[in-house]
């Protein structure tokens, strides 16, 4: 039992290690403004393109970056290729539910028409809650509370749409670049003796 216990335990700190560098923090709050900006100049139709590219451009920033700092903790493989499948699967969900509600016939139902924006912004707040409790990382379920926030202030606080998406997507952002720079102060990169060891 106490082995099992120490092997929850260490999981844990594997996956909670993973956010640490505020990497993904970042990420998510790129994302969340570039829907505002696509919003905004009506660029909807880019952001599934969008989210694949900035989610393989950390994934290079962490291999340069992070690994040589904290070395790479082989996660396995399954669950690697399951997070993956969840990040890009919502990102295109995503995609395809605004699209679908942008372009869709006008025999659509009207109350689409009057929620769209918030359950579109709600089902963005799901997202990324279920992606806080499937790493186990807390402060993504304030992320998603924020989020959900921004939607029913724009949904009946008659909110800009677009800050509905800038003021989550900065705050995400910022609070991200602020655990990197903790991180590469904490974590300084070591000589090329010290990487092999890390390696």
């Amino acid at each position: 039992m106490q082995e099992n216990v120490d092997l929850k335990q260490i999981t844990k700190k594997v996956y909670m290690s993973y956010f640490q560098d505020g990497l993904w923090d970042i990420l998510l709050g790129i994302y969340l403004i570039g829907w505002g900006i696509s919003i905004w100049q009506d660029l909807v139709a880019v952001m599934g393109g969008m989210w694949v590219a900035i989610y393989f451009t950390v994934l290079a920033i962490k291999r340069m970056v992070v690994y040589p700092r904290s070395g790479y903790i082989k996660l396995n493989e399954a669950r690697k290729q399951q997070m993956r499948m969840v990040i890009l699967g919502a990102g295109l969900f995503l995609l395809g539910f605004a699209v679908l509600g942008i372009f869709a016939f006008n025999t659509r139902p009207a109350w689409l028409d009057d929620y769209f924006m918030f359950l579109l912004i709600t089902m963005i707040a799901v997202v990324v809650g279920i992606l806080g409790y499937w790493w186990r990382v807390t402060r993504w379920y304030i992320y998603a509370m924020i989020v959900f926030a921004g939607a029913v202030a724009q949904q009946w606080l008659k909110m800009p749409l677009e800050l509905g998406f800038f003021i989550p997507g900065g705050v995400f952002s910022m609070y991200g670049i602020v655990l990197l720079i903790g991180f590469l102060r904490k974590y300084p990169k070591p000589n090329r003796e010290e990487q092999d060891v890390i390696s």
